[in-house]
């Protein structure tokens, strides 16, 4: 027993809740009663506890053939449960699993029944939140019933669960994306979106073999849906007018009530939708303060959107003088480092005077100086030196190559975070070198050679909200850009995050002299693999044909220097 309530069984489990069919033994009628389960932590069950059970009493004032009639609200043993009209027949989804799509009268008569079902929602002030074909029940005569009204807010349906729906996001109304207040008319677009579907087997903006709900999300947001008749030129034409208006991205073009979206399904035969239609007179002086609300909120929102426009030009702009700052700083520094080379190791000719910051790069050079040893062959660590100066000047000339050609490689990169990319795209090539001073001669001490890799389009993750922090710092320190879409709870909290990565992602080679076993130690960190590789090579391995190997396992053209990896 649960209450009065005798339990029968299990109707269904979902990550918040459960649904038992059960007998109120008092007027022997069988209903179903959903309930909260009671694992939630004890300072979101509070506040979650609250929001169902008022949401739960104002759908309760309900009544409508259209609309799961709520009988009972309460709380048991503490837990919170609604005691509804328990419904025979099949959901929406179901239907569409089975077919795909459905009939176009019967498509236009569903919609039509669930918008009547919206419009008598909206005389007491009550919106939805998540119209979609698992909350529309279908009787065996056809009779459409609108499920789950006032308890969309629960966090079980805006993910916050592993598997649940990020707010049945293939349904979501602009305004719901961006995290914007809602309103009747955001109902509405979702029903749009249920029409859609079951006239074409698809929803407006999803695309075959995407799995990622940042693109959709975008494209809600700014991008126009096909036309259904583009899709299936038989349908009726009528059809394309009411997606039209339904499916319009500002709330204040859309229709304005659900009941002008019923009366044209239902007239889709006759005549033309026209392209404007007045809203009706309201009855009630509450729903038309609503309505004024509702207008001024649609202004807001039409200038948030000029807004983040602009916002995204002054970004660009931003980029791009960025980039040719750091263009011009590049060619500085490669004029810089060739003239420290050149007087480093062919000498100042006719008296030339060498700079001051030679000189005190070579006094830096002296501290560290090695002590020349009875082991260490002098000759041998000249050898060294000049490997080290035959890496830097193809490292440099690598370095040229990609900051002129932006090369694309053949063969994936390992990412922080994203795993592997295909076709990414090298650029931001720099090269550097230190020296040091051995048995009294300055030689190199090490070459470094950076670039970074950037995705062809953006890479998108998903993190749990407990990560996000820890994500978002690495991301920062490694000064990789991303744009994070958040899901909060009903509380406020952040419960999961998708992340859109496009680069640059940093990646780095240091060659340092092994002078005092004659050879060179490599340490490469993301370079096409992820994480940190150090080997050493003798410095007979280290030869021109081994450097260029090195260069094309960078461009992706080659696999051959993995053999040195494979050492380790």
């Amino acid at each position: 027993r649960f209450g009065r309530y005798l339990i029968v069984g299990e109707l269904g489990r979902g990550a918040m809740g459960a649904v038992y069919r059960a007998i109120d033994p008092l007027i022997e009628r069988e209903v179903a009663i959903k309930t909260l389960l009671p694992h939630l932590p004890e300072d979101e069950m509070v506040a979650v506890r609250e929001r169902f059970l008022r949401e739960a009493r104002s759908a309760g004032r309900l009544n409508h053939p259209n609309i799961v009639t709520i009988f009972d609200v309460g709380e048991q043993d503490g837990l919170a449960y609604i005691a509804m009209e328990l419904l025979e027949g099949r959901t929406l989804q179901q239907m569409l699993t089975e077919s795909r799509r459905l009939p176009v009268a019967t498509a236009a008569d569903i919609a039509a029944q669930v918008a009547d079902a919206l419009d008598h929602a909206l005389g007491f002030g009550i919106v939805h939140r998540d119209v979609k074909p698992a909350n529309i029940m279908v009787s065996a005569s056809g009779r459409a019933k609108l499920a789950d009204f006032g308890v969309a807010h629960l966090p079980s349906a805006s993910m916050t669960h592993t598997g649940a729906a990020l707010g049945s996001p293939k349904y979501m109304a602009p305004e719901q994306v961006i995290g914007q207040p809602v309103d009747p008319r955001a109902d509405i677009f979702s029903l749009g979106a249920v029409l859609y579907e079951m006239l074409t087997g698809r929803t407006p903006f999803e695309r075959e073999g995407e799995t990622t709900v940042f693109a959709l999300m975008n494209r809600i947001v700014a991008e126009p849906h096909a036309p259904v008749s583009k899709i299936d030129p038989s349908l009726p034409p009528a059809f394309d007018r009411i997606l039209a208006r339904a499916l319009a991205k500002l709330p204040a073009d859309r229709y304005q009530r659900a009941g002008e979206m019923a009366r044209d399904l239902r007239g889709y035969r006759d005549a033309p939708v026209r392209e404007t239609t007045p809203a009706p007179a309201l009855q009630q002086q509450k729903t038309a303060s609503l309505l004024a609300d509702l207008d001024m909120f649609s202004a807001t929102f039409e200038v948030q959107q000029r807004e983040r426009v602009r916002a995204e030009e002054v970004a660009r702009r931003k980029k791009e003088d960025e980039a040719q700052r750091w263009i011009e700083t590049q060619a500085r520094e490669r004029e810089r480092f060739e003239r420290e080379r050149e007087q480093a190791f062919t000498g100042t000719q006719g008296g030339t005077r060498p700079s001051a910051a030679i000189l005190l790069a070579r006094q830096q050079a002296a501290k560290r100086a090695v002590a020349t040893g009875p082991g260490l062959d002098v000759d041998a660590a000249a050898k060294v030196s000049a490997r080290l100066r035959a890496a830097f000047q193809y490292l440099s000339e690598l370095s040229t190559a990609l900051n002129e050609a932006h090369p694309v490689s053949d063969r994936p990169y390992s990412v922080i975070y994203v795993g592997k990319i295909q076709n990414a795209i090298l650029a931001d090539g720099f090269t550097d070198y230190r020296s040091r001073i051995v048995a009294g001669t300055e030689v190199f001490d090490f070459v470094m050679f950076k670039y970074k890799v950037r995705c062809p389009k953006p890479a998108t993750v998903e993190v749990v909200g407990s990560e996000l922090p820890y994500v978002r710092e690495k991301l920062e320190s490694m000064r990789i850009q991303f744009a994070a879409n958040e899901t909060r709870n009903d509380v406020g909290n952040v419960v999961r995050a998708t992340l859109a990565m496009s680069g640059p992602f940093p990646c780095e080679a240091i060659l340092r002299g092994d002078y005092e076993r004659g050879g060179v130690r490599l340490e490469l960190e993301n370079v096409r693999q992820l994480g940190v590789f150090k080997m050493r090579l003798a410095l007979e391995e280290f030869s021109d044909d081994v450097l260029d190997e090195f260069g094309t396992y960078v461009l992706g053209a080659s696999d051959s220097f993995e053999r040195f990896l494979k050492r380790l």
